[in-house]
């Protein structure tokens, strides 16, 4: 196993915990939320949940993406140019555990949905995050808010496949939060300042969401652009029925029935990076090559397991996925499996255990056990209560 400064190009992965604001209209009215920038929206319908969760279905062509200067004379691609060699639309995954999903919203057609949240606000200094990336070669200080465990591949990468278990931990304060994800990064060997990254997966994050229930995130950074969801221009969602920042369910019980999150995102020949979603890989939408510096031409390492992050990390780190150590395995730990990569030929293709390392940026309060070739792709354990002195 090996700790998180001999793997620093990962610590980019801090970069995300920022997003930007999003106006929409309500009867006439503006529903701004807190934000560093505010959009107005067209709202052709608004959908509220059971939960509470409100939706509005806003016209496809004016979502927050095409508010870019990169993306102004982008035309929206429904379907993918390329498929990887040996998946279609359809592939499933043949797993037995529950599958996590958000509740499905039906939009119009020429619509797509987007969260109303009031609660969307910039929270970390990012000069800050941008100048630890950079010299991190430890992990005591006073300035830590973020801690990993999980699998890192430090090789090129073209999309990646992956299943990926959901708890709902209990952070202890509103910033903070704790989740799963898979990343891919390129650019931070050579340009510590540029570096670009685009990820998937889920997190508990009261401050942003007003709950502590686990939700479906997705985010990109480009440098000092760092955008999650459509709270800010990026990226383009196609699909009129998911939605980002929905609740997800069902989650995983301890000891008890596990769901998990089955993810797939990959570039196509034109260099945009698409999202599928779920065991039938339904299309949700992609992030255009146009955005991207060095993501344009491939990733160069990728990232699966935990995460936490928040004020609190100096003195009483949250829990990370079930909450417990990795080394109790299946039923009781949290699980990243099922990794696939996509080589530069666009294979989709089935990697060795040993192609990966075990990243963990503080033992004492998190773990990575169990790495294995799984029959469907590379698997391991990843969490831990937290709670603990860095």
């Amino acid at each position: 196993m090996k700790t998180i400064r001999e793997h620093t190009h990962i610590l980019f992965l801090i970069c995300f915990i920022t997003v930007c604001g999003v106006v929409g209209k309500e009867n006439g009215k503006e529903v701004k939320p807190n934000g560093t920038k505010h959009h107005r929206r067209a709202i052709s319908s608004t959908i509220q949940m059971e939960d509470g969760d409100t939706f509005d279905c806003i016209d496809i062509k004016s979502q927050p993406a095409f508010d870019h200067p990169l993306l102004r004379n982008h035309s929206i691609q429904m379907e993918p140019t390329s498929y990887p060699t040996g998946v279609d639309g359809n592939f499933t995954l043949p797993d037995k555990e529950l599958q996590s999903s958000t509740q499905l919203v039906s939009c119009p057609p020429g619509t797509i949905p987007m969260w109303r949240s009031d609660n969307y606000n910039s929270m970390v200094n990012l000069s800050e995050l941008t100048r630890k990336i950079s010299t991190w070669n430890t992990i005591q200080g006073d300035n830590i808010t973020t801690l990993l465990a999980g699998l890192t591949r430090g090789e090129d990468i073209y999309g990646t496949s992956a299943s990926i278990s959901v708890y709902d931990p209990q952070v202890y304060g509103t910033e903070d939060k704790s989740g799963g994800l898979a990343t891919i990064i390129s650019g931070y060997s050579f340009d510590k300042e540029h570096p670009n990254a685009i990820g998937v997966g889920w997190f508990v994050w009261a401050s942003i969401a007003g709950d502590r229930h686990a939700r479906f995130h997705v985010f990109y950074n480009v440098g000092q652009k760092h955008c999650f969801d459509l709270q800010c221009s990026g990226f383009v969602q196609t699909n009129r029925d998911i939605v980002l920042g929905g609740k997800l369910s069902p989650v995983s019980k301890y000891g008890g029935p596990q769901a998990q999150l089955n993810i797939f995102f990959y570039q196509d020949d034109k260099s945009n990076w698409w999202l599928k979603f779920g065991v039938e890989r339904t299309i949700v939408g992609y992030w255009p090559g146009e955005l991207f510096s060095y993501l344009k031409a491939k990733g160069t390492a990728g990232y699966w397991g935990g995460f936490v992050e928040g004020p609190t990390i100096k003195y009483k780190p949250p829990p990370m996925g079930s909450g417990h150590p990795a080394s109790e395995g299946y039923g009781k730990a949290a699980y990243v499996k099922n990794i696939q990569v996509l080589d530069k030929k666009h294979n989709l293709v089935t990697p060795r255990a040993r192609e990966f390392d075990m990243v963990v940026e503080n033992p004492k309060c998190y773990s990575v056990d169990n790495k294995a070739d799984g029959d469907h792709g590379v698997q391991a354990y990843w969490g831990g209560a937290g709670d603990c002195k860095l």
